[in-house]
């Protein structure tokens, strides 16, 4: 089973070994379990959700996947890209695999660490960022129950799980982009999601 994974640099891996990116440790957790399933980076640093539509068709149906894993939509909130357009690409992006008969599953964006974010000087659009994803991610779990699409909240996964019992330090390098501690526990925690959802 070949899975391509399409996102932004919470996928690629920004600033990570590549061994050490949530894919490739899905990759090696699979392997151990004698299960022939193949994660496949196809994420791009800095890219948004309409960038990954129009680059559907060459990362995604040339390659012919069994299934797409999508995470994405934080980008566009940061550069203030209209929630409506954010709303419309991720549906063009679901059809786009339905007609191809491509499994899709979606991931929520994860949060980020407000009192942490250094990537961009933005500090008087946090709140609003973080009231945007909210209301993304809100329209996320609605639109794939309604349409019985295959959704893993890990937003909230980090929030309940990953964040609870870890130091925001200790898991992002700006309180955007993962680590490799990061990376490392957000894989551990997307194995056991996905080893139902792959059966």
């Amino acid at each position: 089973m070949n899975i391509i994974c399409l996102g932004d640099s919470t996928t690629y891996g920004y600033m990570i070994s590549r061994n050490k990116v949530w894919s490739n440790i899905l990759n090696s957790k699979f392997t151990e379990d004698n299960k022939d399933i193949k994660f496949i980076n196809k994420g791009i640093n800095g890219d948004m959700i309409s960038g990954m539509l129009s680059r559907f068709d060459i990362d995604c149906i040339n390659n012919n996947p069994d299934k797409v894993i999508l995470m994405a939509g934080v980008n566009d909130i940061f550069t203030c890209r209209s929630l409506e357009k954010i709303k419309d690409d991720m549906i063009g992006i679901i059809n786009k695999a339905i007609k191809n008969n491509i499994d899709i599953i979606v991931f929520s964006p994860i949060p980020f660490i407000k009192k942490a974010f250094t990537f961009f000087e933005a500090s008087n659009m946090i709140d609003e960022f973080e009231n945007v994803l909210i209301e993304y991610i809100d329209f996320i779990k609605s639109y794939t129950k309604e349409n019985n699409i295959k959704y893993i909240n890990t937003y909230d996964i980090f929030i309940n799980n990953i964040l609870k019992y870890n130091n925001y330090y200790d898991i992002y390098f700006d309180g955007v982009h993962l680590n490799e501690n990061g990376h490392h526990l957000f894989a551990l925690e997307i194995y056991k999601e996905l080893k139902y959802l792959l059966i």
